[in-house]
């Protein structure tokens, strides 16, 4: 049925109605005519330099600059950029002056100055002239960069580690540690030999110093450091940053990133020191999925430092690790990302990273210093570190057996616990073992079932040994010496069992910290419907639990970077958090991997020539550039995209591909049911459809891509291929009697991707809904690879309430099932492998946020805020809402490079309410019922738009 519906739109007052009237009625590709005036604009702010404000170890001799115009159309803009604050300030910019330039962009833009050199300062400012203005704004404040170490030769450090490592005894408290990590709960049970001779052979962690002189009044000082492996540093005793589980992981032998930090106000006149904490990290992960045959470690950890001290006259020095650096043993006597941590507090060196040296300095050992790199290069560590979020504090405790104690989070997440110390009042030599868990039976028993021992050989669980001597905590005012903290590893876990405690222990001795890259939360999203924000908040959880320095699978089992994974939750991310520097970082990765088309990257783990999973490569790099506008990566990349398309074209066959991995962990039919095909591989699904249409997309997205970078030949080559793959794709797997692709998957991925004919789309969207709504009651039966695909696949031809039930409908497998049946506070790997009935604990990962992907259609599609295909950045962007007939209202916003982006509804009856803010800058193109399309220009806006018919065939706008 036709929809009879009337809308009336309310102008803010930052253009007028008469106006944009005026403007709305021109054609889309004319020239907008708002004027406004320059006196009612600021300055030009936010500058940013390689996605940051000042950073301080720039490697990119054309730095990416960026920053808000604050006008609402920019017409153009002028950069200088010199080598001091006071040239630029009388108009010398001796590095670069841009002149006037006849652009609307501020994202992005490389810098085209003199050559840049180590260590180089420069300081930076920007102007930008209105549309309609022939009078520039104020300058902007002046910013700065540095330029960082930019070749190996420019280190004049050395690469240190232990000269002798140290093994601990096994007392009964340390053998007691092993047996809890080197023992996996399985059918058979049984104790893991190799594992738990690896763990009695494992090195402590270690700790080093340098103590040297300043006699200098300080003008600056610039610290490099990094390790292979995760490392602390402290200057005088204080930590330099408060970055966690640090450098993040790479293919380390290629190359590791490294910090600049500014020191200046850390050191003092006189006696300093320099310090270390070295623990194992990914760089020497030893056991975990190693075996007599496959080494994954890289060696013994290592470290490497340089601090530049530059002084008021002028003069400098350098202070660097070398042969003069000593090192001890730490009280973590034994570590690792997948074991855990075993403290001894017995072994703690009082004030060993202080100014003065430590009482036992003569015990304290030669380092060993390498005669050759660890690795090819050092590049800047860009992405957001690592860093603990929010506090997360345990909601009850069970009891299940004597002297044992769980402690239930309430929530499922990736997590550092910190036990607190003084109300714990351990007496001397007494051991506290925490073992983690993400189930546990109504009685408190925990299951490791689902974090992978039976994968990893090993289990998670730390260890605090007290002191045999007293300790005075209340007379102690530093929360690090009253609390402590594992180190060097992070858990996924919802429970703590906490034994070895004498007496029963209250909430409060335990808490812990949310820990992930610190990319900074964008996206918003909020509805009337309580259900909806719950499992829009899973996803964030989920998300949030698998972001440590790259996209990783799941915290427990494996913490790995599987592409497919990275893929499959890619436009969720993106409108949730700032990806910028974390996806730059990622592909990298692409680019070290030993294998073409890899399947995890970095690391040792990796296969490769899986090319469904691969594609992330593409997608990635593609997304990347719709959200930052950053060609520069495009072209960095370009030769690693080229190699993965390269490899597919050689494994198509009639222009189809056959291998995959497939629409991993698609549901069964009913919880418990075995998997026909094995493990996660896809029951409804073929691999010949998901890998072809992923594949299919590559192409087209590849022919965007060469567009982008002017390489016309590579342009028609990948439209070419495209046409072929779309058309035999079509041809061969297209069933004329159904109407349709046969899954939900496929159906999904052949309209989202254009495989389908533009006169078959609809129909074969009926079918799809036909499929969600009679087949599966409502539900979804997509797994991985269909979630981000399937539900603007229905919304954009008119079910968008099926696409909205999806989320409501009840049993399996469903979110009620999974929040109100199995008790899921993440998504499930697997909701379909357990079944509660019978009792036994669920043996796959309960964290796991390749499923997440349907979280985007919560801003696509219930928001309406779209990149569009001609346009980066969100300088242009769509408005195309949708309105469920369940749902009252929804507010959603995310900030892109140019400001922020609001769309927000209410539902009154057949009436909307939607108010919607378009950044300075930038334009929306505005879909209204009917299929009219306005254009409009930063400034917030109301509509009011009627629905007088919503009977259950009408379709959406």
């Amino acid at each position: 049925m036709k929809k009879n519906i009337l809308f009336i739109v309310l102008c803010s007052a930052l253009s007028a109605c008469a106006e944009q009237a005026a403007m709305s009625s021109k054609s889309l590709s004319e020239p907008l005519a708002t004027k406004v005036s320059a006196t009612q604009q600021q300055a030009a702010s936010n500058l940013l330099v390689e996605g940051h404000p000042k950073p301080l170890n720039v490697h990119r001799l054309t730095p990416r600059l960026s920053w808000h115009a604050n006008v609402q159309q920019q017409a153009a803009y002028q950069i200088q950029a010199a080598s001091s604050t006071e040239q630029l300030l009388s108009g010398q910019a001796d590095l670069w002056d841009s002149g006037k330039v006849l652009q609307r962009r501020s994202l992005n833009i490389s810098y085209q100055g003199k050559p840049l050199t180590t260590n180089q300062n420069i300081y930076w400012r920007v102007r930008v002239w209105a549309k309609g203005s022939q009078v520039a704004q104020q300058w902007s404040d002046i910013q700065h960069w540095q330029m960082g170490l930019l070749t190996n030769s420019d280190w004049q450090a050395k690469w240190l580690q232990v000269q002798n490592p140290v093994t601990t005894a096994l007392t009964p408290e340390v053998k007691q540690w092993i047996k809890f990590a080197g023992t996996t709960e399985s059918v058979e049970g049984g104790h893991l030999t190799r594992a738990v001779q690896q763990l009695e052979k494992q090195a402590t962690a270690s700790l080093f110093r340098h103590q040297f002189r300043i006699d200098k009044v300080i003008a600056s000082a610039k610290l490099h450091s990094t390790a292979g492996g995760y490392y602390e540093i402290f200057v005088n005793g204080r930590q330099v940053k408060d970055r966690l589980l640090d450098p993040g992981q790479t293919d380390f032998d290629k190359r590791i990133l490294y910090n600049s930090d500014d020191v200046s106000a850390l050191l003092e006149n006189g006696n300093n020191s320099i310090a270390v904490h070295l623990g194992s990290g990914w760089y020497n992960e030893e056991i975990a999925f190693s075996g007599p045959k496959r080494k994954l470690s890289y060696g013994q950890p290592t470290f490497i430092a340089q601090l530049d001290v530059t002084f008021t006259d002028g003069s400098t020095q350098q202070i660097i690790t070398n042969e003069e650096w000593r090192s001890h043993p730490s009280a973590i006597v034994k570590e690792g990302i997948f074991s855990g941590e075993f403290y001894d507090a017995n072994q703690a060196v009082p004030d060993w990273n202080a100014i003065n040296k430590p009482a036992n300095y003569a015990d304290w050992q030669p380092v060993k210093v390498l005669q050759q790199w660890p690795t090819e290069v050092l590049e800047p560590q860009l992405l957001p570190p690592v860093r603990a979020q929010q506090s997360i504090k345990p909601v009850k405790i069970l009891n299940p057996k004597p002297d044992v104690w769980v402690f239930d989070f309430g929530q499922n997440f990736t997590g550092i616990p910190t036990l607190d110390l003084a109300v714990l009042n351990l007496t001397a030599k007494q051991a506290v073992y925490l073992r983690y868990a993400e189930w546990a039976d109504s009685a408190g028993n925990i299951s490791q079932l689902s974090s992978g021992g039976w994968a990893t050989k090993l289990n998670a669980v730390d260890a605090y040994l007290a002191s045999a001597t007293p300790q005075n905590f209340s007379s102690e005012p530093s929360a690090t010496k009253n609390n402590w903290t594992a180190k060097f590893t992070w858990r996924g876990f919802r429970y703590v069992e906490i034994t070895g405690l004498k007496n029963p222990p209250n909430l409060d001795v335990i808490s812990a910290r949310l820990v992930r890259s610190d990319v900074k939360r964008v996206g918003h999203f909020e509805s009337s419907d309580p259900l909806l924000n719950r499992i829009h908040q899973t996803a964030l959880w989920s998300y949030e639990s698998n972001l440590i320095s790259l996209p990783l699978d799941c915290p427990n089992r494996e913490k790995a970077g599987w592409t497919g994974d990275a893929h499959a939750t890619l436009i969720t991310g993106n409108y949730n958090f700032n990806m910028d520097t974390f996806w730059q970082k990622y592909l990298g990765d692409f680019k070290t991997a030993r294998h073409i088309a890899p399947a995890v990257v970095p690391g040792k783990r990796t296969t490769g020539k899986k090319l469904d999973w691969a594609v992330a490569e593409v997608f990635i790099a593609w997304e990347h550039y719709r959200h930052h506008g950053d060609q520069q990566l495009l072209a960095e990349q370009y030769q690693s995209l080229l190699e993965y398309m390269d490899f597919g074209e050689s494994q198509l066959s009639n222009y189809l591909l056959k291998k995959g991995y497939g629409d991993w962990c698609d549901p069964v039919v009913a919880p418990g049911t075995p998997r026909v095909k094995g493990r996660g591989v896809p029951q409804h699904t073929s691999t010949t459809v998901t890998s072809s249409a992923l594949f299919a997309r590559a192409a087209d997205l590849m022919s965007r891509i060469a567009k982008t970078l002017a390489k016309p030949a590579d342009e028609q080559r990948f439209a070419r291929l495209f046409e072929n793959i779309r058309s035999h794709f079509h041809q061969i797997l297209f069933n004329e009697k159904t109407g349709h692709y046969g899954s939900q998957t496929a159906d999904a991925m052949a309209l989202r991707f254009n495989l389908t004919p533009e006169h078959l789309k609809q129909g074969v969207a009926d079918a799809l809904n036909h499929d969600v709504s009679e087949t599966w009651r409502g539900h979804s039966s997509v797994g991985a690879l269909g979630q981000t695909w399937l539900y603007r696949a229905l919304s954009d031809y008119g079910h968008a309430d099926t696409a909205f039930h999806i989320f409501k409908a009840k049993g399996y497998p469903g979110f009620s099932y999974l929040f109100d049946e199995i008790n899921g506070t993440t998504l499930w790997e697997r909701k379909g492998s357990f079944d509660p009935a019978l009792g036994k604990a669920p043996d796959r990962s309960l964290n796991h946020p390749f499923h997440g992907g349907y979280d985007g259609w919560f801003y696509e599609g219930l928001g309406g805020i779209r990149p569009l295909d001609n346009s980066v950045g969100y300088q242009d962007f769509a408005l195309a809402p949708v309105f469920p007939k369940a749902l009252s209202a929804v507010s959603v916003s995310h900030v892109t490079g140019y400001g922020e982006i609001k769309s927000e509804w209410q539902r009154y009856g057949d009436l909307i309410h939607w108010q919607v803010s378009i950044p300075q800058n930038s334009t929306a193109e505005i879909t209204l019922p009917g299929g009219k399309r306005q254009l409009y220009l930063g400034g917030q806006y109301s509509f009011e738009i009627k629905l007088a018919d919503e009977s259950p065939d009408s379709k959406g706008i």
